[in-house]
């Protein structure tokens, strides 16, 4: 429903696979999930500030 959803309000001109949506409680859990698929273990990421850590 969601996929269908932002498809229609983008006027059908892009189309979403459900399977590929993520949804997050907002910017910084997204951010985070994001490094946390991109880092290899043992690396680590530099935030700029200011930043909110939730």
């Amino acid at each position: 429903a969601l996929a269908d959803f932002m498809g229609e309000i983008r006027g059908n001109r892009v189309k979403f696979d459900p399977n590929r949506l993520v949804l997050t409680a907002g910017a910084t859990s997204a951010n985070e999930t994001l490094m946390f698929c991109l880092a290899e273990p043992g690396e680590a990421f530099l935030l700029p500030t200011p930043y909110y850590p939730g």
